[in-house]
């Protein structure tokens, strides 16, 4: 079911008692999104984001976030989408509202390595990263071993091949990847799960930009925290991935993994898998059209290169340089700049909860 604005703010003022809408604005969303969203203004100059389920996957969704913000909120410094308020929904599940949390996304495609907002998004992940991992365990959260993890995306790459529309290239890619054991040695950390530039919300204190915030919170879990930096890979020049890497590194409690970025590099690529299962699954021939020419487009661009070169292999070409390892351990090689569009690596392009 889809909401109108005017329905989403009627949902706003029941769950929050003093709400009451003067505006309300449709809030974008991933054409995945299981929920509608909006941005509602009160009486009182107060703005609240409120979300309404749209299936029972999106209402399971939105309450893990829910749940795991809660838990969070109380153990970061920095500004989380705490639910204020609840109402049930008919169908089923619940419509959840929180205050919206002022500031703007980064723009990961302009940060540069000097940047102070470099190594304040590296110091940023490392913060989630060093978290307990019993307390997603305790907010009911998904929870997988590296291997476990390593067989999760095996299966994925199952899916994609008995697809038949995905290059085979690509297919040997990623197959040598994660087949390749030893760089899926990583110690399991609670991780956002599907973190981008516009979950990192900055606000311009004194002339110097602060990370205010952090929302979309539903993939998070314990599991490979290279997965908070599919994005980085993806989105960033090497060399400003290079330096929010060696940032967050020096943050950690514990010393990451040398292979942390190859695998970030992957997920980022398998992005574009996600995007043909959700096209396949919506049954919109022109969506998995787009879908299939952007995976043709990342075959071409990676070529019939190995994402995991052996000490044997010939150079990279101009445009896929490998970085230098980061002093502190988190070794990575830089992703190799595509010229196909950004995935929709996190299929949640609504910043807000």
């Amino acid at each position: 079911m889809t909401r109108s604005p005017l329905q989403l703010a009627a949902l706003a003022s029941a769950a929050v008692p003093g709400l009451d809408p003067v505006a309300v604005a449709v809030m974008g969303t991933a054409n995945a999104a299981p929920y509608d969203a909006a941005v509602v203004e009160d009486s009182q100059q107060r703005r609240w984001v409120v979300r309404a389920p749209t299936s029972p996957a999106g209402a399971a969704e939105l309450d893990a976030a829910a749940a795991v913000v809660t838990v969070l909120s109380r153990r970061l410094p920095i500004g989380m989408p705490v639910v204020r308020g609840t109402v049930p929904l008919p169908e089923g599940g619940r419509a959840l509202v929180h205050q919206e949390i002022p500031g703007s996304g980064i723009n990961l495609e302009e940060l540069g390595a000097d940047d102070e907002l470099t190594v304040a998004t590296g110091k940023t992940l490392a913060m989630i990263h060093n978290l307990d991992p019993g307390l997603f365990d305790s907010a009911g959260l998904e929870s997988y071993t590296a291997d476990e993890y390593r067989q999760r995306h095996l299966s994925d790459l199952d899916r994609a091949a008995a697809s038949g529309r995905v290059p085979a290239t690509l297919l040997s890619r990623w197959e040598q990847a994660l087949e390749n054991v030893a760089i899926w040695q990583f110690a399991p950390t609670p991780v956002h799960g599907a973190i981008d530039g516009r979950h990192l919300l900055v606000e311009v204190v004194d002339e110097q930009p602060v990370i205010r915030g952090i929302t979309g919170w539903r993939r998070a879990k314990v599991a490979d925290p290279a997965d908070d930096f599919a994005a980085i890979v993806r989105d960033c020049v090497p060399d400003t991935a290079t330096e929010l890497a060696r940032a967050y590194a020096h943050a950690r409690a514990s010393r990451p993994d040398r292979h942390l970025l190859t695998r970030a590099q992957l997920v980022g690529e398998l992005g574009y898998v996600t995007n043909l299962f959700d096209a396949l699954a919506a049954g919109y021939p022109d969506r998995v059209r787009q879908a299939m020419r952007w995976l043709e487009m990342l075959a071409d661009d990676v070529g019939g290169q190995d994402l995991v070169p052996s000490r044997s292999a010939p150079p990279r070409p101009a445009g896929a340089t490998a970085a230098d390892v980061p002093a502190a351990g988190a070794g990575v090689p830089a992703a190799t700049a595509s010229s196909a569009p950004s995935p929709d690596v996190t299929r949640d392009s609504d910043p807000g909860g």
